[in-house]
């Protein structure tokens, strides 16, 4: 196999904008299909394919590897079903909305012999690899604190965001990436979390929300998130001797500029750097992803990544909806009932 055929399970608007579009500039893929209910959406992706149903779209022998941008209460269904019908699968974060369905997702990965990946396209753009370098020269000393914020403002009413039961929510939506950087980027593992937040009073789901996180260190991070507040996208770790600010972190390529920004502060708050970095972070994601297929190689995100941050974000919301208490969060992989 020299070329990826790709199926995409339904038409999200991050499938139509950005990952079909990074997966056709790869030369060694192929968009054949996508599935949907809706055949003027499924027409507007331009494949020689367009099933009326998923299952139809898992069931053609000709596909290699699906994209799913479902709505997040449906990731493992369709995560688990595509793996069984021999697919490698690209789902769209957050990964699973329970550990234990994380566990079902890398159970099918690890039995079928696919290829699985969380599909946060944000690390592979390179500002984040000199973001580590700059933290192992310690030119900042020691790692004491993060903030992260990511936020935007959604203003239709009906969107399926703001429905809890589809695993909406602002930490779900935005503050995953927040959650990643801390402890996936820096490397931070906490043991603890306490998380508050602005619940819609209807919809009952957090529209801004804030976990601070606790490491066995007493090193502590803040992770922000909101879809109720102008655009930002950011985070700033700050160590004994200076502090280094991640700006356009998340989504540099809708940036004025589309360059992701790292600048280093000295313990006075002078600038001793200044760096900026234009990449394209989905193709880098795909070729990646392809890589795992073609060449063998793993992923840089695995299965058990992903389960790591669900672990973090069921925890946060855990302490959400019990007055937003310290709560512990577990060490192991068992199942936590928010």
């Amino acid at each position: 196999m020299k070329e990826i055929n790709w199926g995409i399970l339904s038409t999200a608007n991050i499938a139509f904008e950005q990952v079909v579009p990074a997966i056709r500039r790869s030369n060694r893929a192929l968009v054949s299909a996508v599935a949907s209910r809706s055949r003027e959406k499924a027409e507007r992706f331009k494949t020689s394919v367009i099933y009326d149903s998923y299952e139809e779209l898992l069931n053609d022998s000709s596909i290699d590897a699906v994209y799913i941008p479902l709505p997040n209460s449906l990731h493992k269904e369709w995560a688990v079903k595509a793996m069984n019908a021999k697919k490698h699968v690209l789902l769209e974060k957050p990964a699973a909305l329970t550990v234990e369905d994380m566990l079902e997702i890398k159970e099918a990965a690890d039995a079928n012999n696919v290829v699985f990946m969380e599909a946060f396209m944000y690390q592979f753009h390179s500002q984040h690899r000199r973001v580590r370098e700059l933290l192992d020269s310690t030119i900042i000393g020691e790692f004491r604190h993060l903030k992260a914020n990511f936020s935007w403002m959604l203003d239709n009413p009906n969107d399926i965001r703001l429905n809890r039961e589809l695993g909406g929510g602002a930490m779900w939506d935005v503050g995953c990436y927040g959650v990643h950087a801390v402890t996936q980027i820096i490397g931070m593992k906490p043991i603890k979390v306490s998380m508050t937040g602005h619940i819609h009073p209807e919809f009952n789901v957090d529209l801004s929300s804030t976990c601070v996180f606790i490491d066995e260190q007493n090193r502590t991070a803040e992770v922000s998130a909101s879809m109720e507040l102008p655009f930002i996208d950011r985070y700033e770790i700050i160590g004994s001797q200076g502090s280094i600010l991640v700006e356009s972190s998340f989504r540099p390529d809708v940036s004025v500029n589309q360059r992701g920004k790292v600048s280093v502060k000295d313990m006075d708050g002078n600038i001793i750097l200044y760096e900026t970095f234009k990449e394209d972070q989905y193709l880098n994601q795909v070729e990646h992803f392809h890589d795992c297929i073609l060449e063998g190689e793993k992923p840089v995100y695995s299965a058990e990544n992903s389960i790591e941050i669900t672990r973090y974000i069921q925890s946060s919301y855990q302490s959400l909806h019990n007055d937003s208490r310290l709560t512990d969060i577990p060490t192991n992989k068992c199942n936590l009932k928010v």
